[in-house]
């Protein structure tokens, strides 16, 4: 099988266009797993709609091409907020048959999907939804054909409540727990660190999940939503056999202002720097998406930070920050860029990873 990377801007959040003439191009009956993964406009708060906007409008536009039958084929992941400089725009992939199986070759881009049940308000940040997570991600990883050590990026979509479910829930330690976006990532995420052997099973019972940071995962990146009542996962690394033309690539930051370690990342990726320190060969990258966080205690780098003390909702914040520090360096906004990074990285972390064309290299 071979993974197709392609990327469309939007005008708006229901904005398919760009969908519409990928799935165009392609032979439908030949797709094994269709993957978005966009940035929306919006407030990004519980009651922004333009995420429902965004999967409705996809959704319709998947079942139009290839029927239902290619929509349950489909992993959809959306985030919304595009502060700063980030522009709005969708990753589109696309796994399809290949009749020349190869044994061997170089390694290239393998993709799988999966999804949990849907989840009950009860079961939303605690234990039950990490063992769910973590066998969604076993599945996907055996769709790609992977091994846990050969995936690079594992990124979940899970639900939180609406304000209307938790006028319906009788207990408040329940609304508490279900409602919160970065206790819902960082349950998904400890999911993916048991799937992919960083975090034994046995020891969830220690971790005070979105308080105790000393677990986490190294390649996971999650988000959360209203518009899901499960979570969705996507599983990309790397393997021999895979044909195509793509590569993914991986690497934890230190902080929201780690720039020593993208540009590390991105000549890993096959880029390179010019006489004064500028990142070249830039033309390769077919997507970069990057997870920030800040430490708990608003600081970075020793320094005193209002992240946590203002009346713009911390996510914000790093998400226009990061798109500033990560588009000086590729001369763009079109950049997949999330917050919060609740057991996903060691406080204050964060993940960045690209998909590059290798064709050239």
């Amino acid at each position: 099988m071979s993974v197709i990377v392609d990327c469309y801007p939007t005008d708006r959040p229901n904005d398919v266009a760009g969908l519409e003439l990928f799935l165009g191009n392609l032979p439908l009956d030949q797709i094994e797993r269709l993957a978005l993964l966009g940035k929306t406009e919006g407030t990004a708060t519980i009651n922004d709609f333009s995420r429902e906007l965004a999967v409705g409008a996809a959704e319709t536009t998947i079942i139009n091409f290839g029927g239902v039958e290619l929509l349950s084929r489909s992993t959809l992941i959306f985030s919304t907020g595009c502060e700063g400089i980030i522009s709005p725009s969708v990753y589109v992939l696309a796994t399809l048959k290949d009749e020349k199986i190869s044994a061997g070759g170089s390694l290239q881009l393998a993709m799988g999907g999966a999804q949990t049940r849907i989840m009950a308000a009860e079961e939303l940040a605690t234990d039950i939804q990490v063992g769910l997570v973590a066998t969604a991600v076993e599945l996907a990883l055996k769709e790609a054909s992977l091994r846990p050590d050969q995936a690079s990026l594992v990124l979940v979509k899970s639900p939180i409540l609406t304000p209307n479910e938790a006028a319906l829930t009788a207990d408040p330690a329940v609304i508490a727990r279900a409602g919160i976006s970065g206790l819902s990532r960082g349950a998904a995420a400890l999911g993916v660190a048991v799937a992919l052997g960083e975090l034994e099973i046995e020891n969830l019972e220690d971790i005070n999940i979105g308080k105790d940071f000393h677990q986490y995962a190294t390649r996971a990146m999650t988000f959360s939503g209203t518009e899901v009542k499960h979570c969705e996962i996507l599983v990309l690394g790397n393997r021999q056999g895979a044909n195509g033309t793509s590569r993914i690539y991986s690497r934890q930051l230190n902080d929201i202002l780690d720039t020593r370690s993208l540009k590390a990342l991105f000549c890993e990726a096959g880029c390179n720097l010019d006489e004064i320190g500028e990142l070249a060969g830039k033309e390769i990258l077919q997507a970069v998406m990057l997870k920030v966080g800040i430490a708990p205690d608003g600081h970075v780098r020793g320094e005193r930070t209002t992240v946590y003390q203002s009346e713009v909702d911390a996510d914000k914040h790093m998400r226009a920050s990061a798109s500033g520090v990560i588009g000086s360096l590729l001369g763009t906004g079109r950049i997949f860029v999330s917050g919060g990074t609740e057991h996903q990285a060691p406080p204050g972390g964060g993940i960045c990873a690209c998909i590059v064309d290798t064709k050239s290299q």
